[in-house]
């Protein structure tokens, strides 16, 4: 019965995996490759930085929310409001980030790897209501 249970669950590692690895590789070779064609080596450089892991993180923080979210049935029935409590949370946590580290200078960056992040990530992952699984 327990088998059943997790088959059916839409988070586990796996799925926590490949979540997270294209929401890294995915911004960072998007970035990367238009200042190796510039020959801009502040872009290649902020491309695994200020651009890629600010969406990791953010992909990292809503399946976590998102999994203990299916698992306490605190569920947002409308895909919308998640996403806008989603995006109030990491980006919060983003500008927090950007005031205590004083990365003035990426907030462009960071805020727009944040909010793809937040968003594909919260769309993707439905959550499941237990009468579901």
């Amino acid at each position: 019965m327990q088998e059943n249970h997790t088959n059916k669950n839409s988070f586990s590692v796996k799925k926590f995996l490949l979540a997270i690895i294209p929401s890294y590789f995915f911004p960072a070779i998007m970035s990367w490759t238009p200042g190796w064609i510039m020959n801009d080596q502040e872009l290649m450089n902020s491309s695994y930085t200020s651009i890629a892991s600010p969406s990791l993180l953010a992909t990292i923080l809503v399946y976590l929310i998102l999994w203990k979210v299916q698992i306490d049935q605190n569920s947002l029935k409308n895909r919308y409001t998640r996403i806008a409590l989603m995006l109030l949370v990491t980006l919060s946590i983003a500008c927090l980030f950007i005031l205590l580290f004083n990365f003035q200078e990426f907030v462009f960056n960071i805020i727009l790897s944040t909010i793809l992040g937040t968003v594909i990530t919260a769309w993707k992952h439905p959550v499941k209501s237990k009468e579901l699984i």
